[in-house]
């Protein structure tokens, strides 16, 4: 592990089933990345990639009917993915598959069982590699440009020379300043002693062979044509202006409501009984949720009391601090029954809290309310 650059931290983003290779990875691995672990939830994968902007995609699988290698292909063409390299560590059966059948989504395909410490030396160098790659294609590149910037510097001077030769441009200049100077004169005698520019009234075309009867007001004397009455001044100079009325959210646009909560269970549970009546977003832990709030709106926010590492609590805290979140209804889902702890849940004054098992009935019932 010495020759892993320490020098900055990777975003890694992890996608997997079995969440104790998923914690094992990130418990051994949070001295070289900053990692964030993600559900097979389509939606979930494109969430992490717009906010967390994962450095290496890493996937734990064990089928090649695997939910998340058929996302792959789909990722790669989403205007949210950021080119990041796509790991996919996967069985003996699933890995001889992939070596037979590659698929040009993922980048590196590696055999379980693989050590921990090899696994970060492959992702760390297959990094280090992009990165010196990518420097080289762009000195290339400034290199080019630069040669391109004096082949363009030298035509300019080549082209000023021969413009200074030439006597004609410098005769034409004359003439041009002598003509600009006429007009200038000739301009300043007529508008010198007058506050406002003098209105001249077009010429109207002669009329030929018209009755007395039939002449208009261009063919009588100057002394009988009524003068032009003064423009009426703009109604908006009168009136008072008024503020325009803030934009109203379209009436028919569903509630959006974010999910947290580290049983992928419960999240696909609620989100298969509430994303037909709105838009649901789910994430397995805290981490983005602040973040996520602070890019998209939400009008509630159904969170998990108690979660390893953040816990509901601390979430809640950190949104009520917020000035941009702290309006935001949450509604707390906590599995503990005993009459200490949901003191401890009252006493944060959630907008409202359900107890696990959940009814169903109930959570529709308190979204209505909170929404509404």
């Amino acid at each position: 592990m010495d020759a892993i650059n320490t020098s900055r931290k990777y975003n890694v983003l992890i996608n997997g089933r079995n969440m104790s290779i998923v914690m094992d990875f990130i418990t051994h691995s949070e001295a070289y990345f900053k990692c964030l672990s993600t559900s097979d939830c389509w939606q979930d994968v494109l969430g992490h990639f717009e906010l967390f902007k994962p450095d290496i995609y890493l996937c734990f699988v064990d089928s090649i009917y695997s939910k998340i290698l058929t996302q792959t292909n789909a990722l790669k063409g989403d205007a949210l993915y950021n080119d990041a390299p796509i790991f996919v560590v996967a069985d003996e059966e699933t890995y001889e598959e992939l070596e037979q059948n590659p698929r040009p989504s993922i980048s590196v395909v590696i055999k379980r069982p693989i050590s921990t410490d090899n696994l970060i030396l492959r992702m760390t160098m297959h990094l280090e590699q992009r990165e010196k790659a990518a420097k080289l294609e762009a000195e290339k590149e400034a290199e080019r440009l630069a040669k391109l910037e004096a082949r363009r510097a030298e035509a300019l001077s080549a082209g000023k020379a021969e413009k200074n030769a030439s006597p004609v441009p410098q005769v034409r200049k004359a003439e041009e300043k002598k003509k600009k100077s006429i007009w200038e004169n000739w301009e300043e005698p007529i508008f010198k002693d007058q506050k406002k520019p003098v209105k001249f009234k077009p010429l109207q075309p002669k009329a030929e062979n018209k009755t007395d009867g039939e002449k208009t007001a261009a063919d009588q004397p100057v002394s009988q044509v009524t003068p032009e009455a003064p423009a009426a001044k703009p109604q908006s100079a009168q009136a008072p202006q008024t503020t325009p009325p803030a934009k109203e959210k379209n009436p028919g646009a569903k509630k959006h409501i974010l999910i947290v909560d580290d049983d992928r269970t419960v999240l696909k549970m609620l989100k298969t009984a509430l994303e037909e009546e709105y838009d649901i977003t789910t994430m397995v832990n805290g981490v983005m949720v602040e973040k996520f709030l602070m890019a998209k709106d939400v009008d509630m926010v159904i969170l998990d009391y108690e979660m390893p590492g953040l816990t509901g609590a601390d979430i809640f805290r950190k949104l009520k601090v917020n000035e941009k979140t702290e309006k935001i209804p949450v509604c707390f889902l906590t599995g503990i029954s005993d009459r200490e702890k949901i003191m401890e849940v009252m006493s944060l004054r959630p907008h409202s809290y359900l107890l696990k098992p959940i009814d169903m009935d109930m959570l529709k019932a308190a979204i209505t309310n909170l929404t509404n």
